[in-house]
């Protein structure tokens, strides 16, 4: 079976998040199937719909969707069909707001981690764009989705969310997950201490400042603990605090980084996360495949990778730092609950968000396809 695989990523960059998810699920696939991959799709918006945005804004209007424009959909429709194999059976789309126009006559699969509305209000400010664009993109996106052979989503909050903005139910729609971008380690190698860690490739929105602040409240009690910061540089503020470490970016594609990173994740007690902006946190699995435990908000599709007092911490929202220290202070003091929490973390991520596993989801799906065709 022969698929076009169409995504905006390029495949050589695997650091992780939505990238290293790319390239994962095209790994997987052509494990599989004969795949003709057509990407990294993404081109900059048209100049003149983009300049006509900021004017808007200048004047205090409401700024258009330039990035999801017409113009620019219909011309990644024509980039893609330069590039598809008129012999593959199936056409993957990695993401789907940007494939919107991309209609070919095949059976289409679409892997998706958040639907528009959603991706706009954890992302950026609706009350910024025009109305009737905002409400022209959900409009296409609602009719690219109901018309795809399979969705393939991240998490069940993202597809309850997609369900919830559309008013629809997606009886196409299954849930595969997502898996972390890194080996995973045959043993957990933990041997003790009281190591935290925060990663992030934005300090603010990830809940940097309520790590900080929690930390410091556990430090004071047990002085021996240590915060290791991992991806955007804190301020010099965050720096000049007793117990604070900035261990750097750590590019997963240095191999000297990538093996700093999983170091740091083997000897680390928690993971704490604090994050206001997210849609699912791969980095909430990888810590789990070493083992670590963490603890999350209950918001997003987080709490579906992270089980509450069983893999790791949920603390319900609104949230302070006390909520975030105060379960870490209890957990200190009961060693038979953390080592339970470290086993089983590590148990659920291995045996339920691998790649392997998530694989073989979707690949089944798109046989399954194939034989009904």
């Amino acid at each position: 079976m022969k698929i076009n695989f169409i995504s905006t990523e390029d495949l050589k960059s695997i650091s992780g998040g939505w990238n290293g998810t790319n390239s994962k699920i095209f790994e997987q696939l052509s494990k599989v199937f004969n795949l003709n991959y057509i990407g990294p799709v993404n081109p900059k918006s048209i100049a003149s719909e983009k300049l006509f945005s900021k004017i808007k804004r200048i004047l205090g209007l409401r700024g258009n969707f330039h990035f999801l424009s017409d113009k620019r959909l219909f011309h990644i429709k024509d980039i893609v069909s330069e590039q598809l194999d008129p012999l593959a059976d199936y056409n993957f789309f990695f993401g789907q707001m940007v494939w919107t126009k991309c209609y070919f006559n095949k059976p289409y699969g679409v892997y998706l981690d958040a639907c528009f509305p959603t991706y706009l209000s954890i992302y950026s400010s609706p009350e910024s764009f025009d109305i009737k664009d905002v409400e022209r993109i959900k409009t296409l996106e609602k009719e690219f989705l109901l018309n795809a052979t399979n969705l393939f989503f991240g998490s069940y909050w993202a597809l309850h969310e997609a369900e919830k903005h559309y008013s629809c139910k997606f009886h196409n729609a299954e849930i595969v997950w997502v898996g972390g971008n890194i080996p995973i380690p045959q043993v957990d190698a933990y041997e003790g201490g009281k190591d935290f860690l925060f990663i992030s490739l934005n300090f603010e929105k990830k809940g940097g400042y309520i790590c900080v602040e929690a930390f410091q409240k556990i430090k004071s009690a047990y002085p021996e603990s240590t915060l290791t910061i991992i991806g955007q540089k804190p301020p010099a503020s965050v720096l000049g605090i007793n117990g604070i470490v900035y261990a750097g970016l750590l590019k997963k594609t240095n191999l000297k980084d990538f093996e700093k990173f999983k170091e740091l994740l083997g000897k680390a007690f928690f993971l704490i996360h604090p994050t206001i902006m997210d849609t699912m946190g791969a980095v909430l699995i990888e810590s789990g495949y070493y083992g670590c435990p963490s603890i999350v908000p209950k918001s997003f599709g987080i709490p579906e990778f992270v089980l509450d007092q069983v893999t790791g911490i949920v603390v319900d929202t609104p949230f302070n730092a006390e909520d975030f220290s105060q379960p870490l202070l209890d957990i200190i003091k009961d060693k038979k609950r953390y080592f339970s929490l470290r086993s089983e973390a590590r148990k659920y991520t291995t045996s339920k968000l691998t790649w392997e596993v998530i694989g073989q989801k979707i690949t089944d799906s798109v046989k399954a396809t194939n034989l009904v065709k």
